[in-house]
């Protein structure tokens, strides 16, 4: 019983191979993300005006100019990088196929991970408070054997969660025992 190793090279331009099509997170994920750095931000920037302008230790008039201009050119790099974040949030997605579960990430540097199914160790439903208030969960993915290949799908409503994790955990079974 001797087994021929081989190693032929595949044509992988005419190959079968499909592409995970992208499904987006939930529609108000990206707003509810971008409202909680706001809020972050706005609430650091008042704490500094109030810094500021207390009347306990007085600040000279020119070193209050420069205070005021060096919070109002960081007002709009935060700004700017808010909105980039908006977007870089839109650009997320996930897919789940028969075999793997993929994530889709990055707004200018695309990056895609993919995790076969049977690789899976653990799976979670996670939710913070913010995410309870809007009806949103995260899919916490746990790959056996390397901390590296864990991920994590945000903005996903609860139920798709919550299905999602029952499908994998349901394929996997039927794996172990069919």
């Amino acid at each position: 019983m001797s087994t021929v190793f081989t190693n032929s090279i595949l044509n992988v331009d005419h190959s079968k191979i499909e592409s995970p099509t992208k499904t987006h997170l939930a529609d108000c994920y990206a707003m509810v993300t971008t409202a909680v750095s706001i809020t972050f931000w706005a609430v650091l920037l008042m704490l500094a005006l109030c810094a500021l302008m207390q009347p306990f230790w007085p600040v000279p008039q020119s070193g209050r100019d420069i205070t005021i201009n060096i919070i109002m050119g960081a007002s709009i790099i935060i700004g700017l990088l808010i909105l980039f974040k908006y977007f870089e949030e839109k650009a997320k997605g996930y897919c789940v196929r028969e075999q793997d579960i993929t994530l889709f990430k990055g707004l200018i540097f695309k990056n895609i991970i993919t995790q076969p199914i049977c690789r899976i160790q653990h799976i979670e439903v996670k939710r913070g408070p913010i995410d309870r208030k809007v009806g949103l969960a995260k899919l916490h993915v746990y790959s056996a054997g390397d901390i590296s290949q864990t991920f994590e799908i945000p903005g996903l409503a609860l139920e798709t969660a919550n299905s999602i994790r029952n499908q994998i955990l349901a394929h996997k079974e039927m794996q172990h025992h069919g």
